[in-house]
């Protein structure tokens, strides 16, 4: 049985207009106008998250570009789900590069963490804002639940990645730690929309 559609007022082509503003691809636009609708009607903010793993002690500059962006859906009553990757960044995160990425240790990330929500909050609106780390939910899985999780993904499935595939192709080690930094992905807060940034930072 198909659910009713929520309607789509002026209100919420004024957010998704914010939304799309700036922004290269919306994923899947239809499904978020929906979500725009639902939360419309509810009066029940939707939950955005921006992951970061704190591989250095300040976030870079071209991260102004999706901060600003969760701050104009905060200023539409939505909240943010600010998460640091302390446990992905012990695995280390292998997104378009050409090499492996080393993973930091528990220490390091400490340092790097502490000043990453300070910095945000200068663009976040605090009260809209929920610092959560990827420990919280990665920690308790194990090795039985790591397993679980990565049976929903095959070897295949990762080559799909351009940087593997080049990688793979190019005689150039792929560890398997790599493969699990990408199953985590799975194990999540629950959220309504996650926030990109595409490499290189632009502004």
């Amino acid at each position: 049985m198909s659910t009713k559609p929520y309607p789509v007022t002026p209100r919420v082509l004024e957010a998704m207009e914010v939304t799309k503003r700036g922004c290269e691809e919306l994923l899947v636009e239809a499904d978020w106008l929906q979500k725009l609708a639902r939360s419309e009607a509810t009066h029940k903010p939707l939950r955005i998250k921006l992951g970061l793993d704190p591989t250095a002690p300040d976030i870079h500059l071209g991260h102004t570009v999706v901060l600003n962006k969760l701050r104009q859906l905060q200023d539409l009553g939505h909240t943010v789900i600010f998460l640091i990757g302390d446990f992905t960044s012990m695995i280390g995160d292998p997104s378009g590069r050409n090499s492996t990425r080393p993973p930091l240790t528990p220490e390091e990330i400490a340092v790097n963490a502490k000043t990453y929500y300070q910095q945000a909050s200068i663009i976040l609106d605090p009260s809209k804002t929920e610092v959560r780390y990827n420990s919280e939910w990665c920690d308790a899985l194990g090795a039985r639940g790591m397993i679980t999780l990565a049976a929903k993904y095959t070897v295949a499935r990762m080559l799909e990645r351009d940087d593997f595939t080049k990688r793979y192709r190019g005689g150039v080690p792929i560890s398997v730690y790599e493969f699990l930094y990408f199953t985590t992905k799975f194990c999540q807060n629950p959220i309504n929309c996650c926030i990109l940034g595409k490499p290189p930072w632009s502004l």
